[in-house]
């Protein structure tokens, strides 16, 4: 829920309880897309690629006068 979809909802009389419905509603059609090419075309994916840390894993505090 973005903060300006919020005032939308409200000015129109819409019970707060029912936003994130209506927020989703919005999205629905995207989500089932996506879904709906994974399903056909196992070979491809649309999910992001996992990603591996490469960088150094400890490092010393340096303040910032420092730097």
């Amino acid at each position: 829920m973005d903060f300006y979809t919020g005032l939308i909802y409200r000015a129109m009389g819409f019970p707060t309880e029912m936003f994130t419905v209506l927020f989703a509603l919005g999205r629905l059609p995207g989500w089932i897309a996506q879904w709906h090419e994974m399903i056909k075309e196992p070979g491809s994916r649309i999910g992001r690629p996992r990603q591996i840390y490469t960088g150094e894993v400890l490092r010393d505090f340096v303040p910032v006068e420092g730097r």
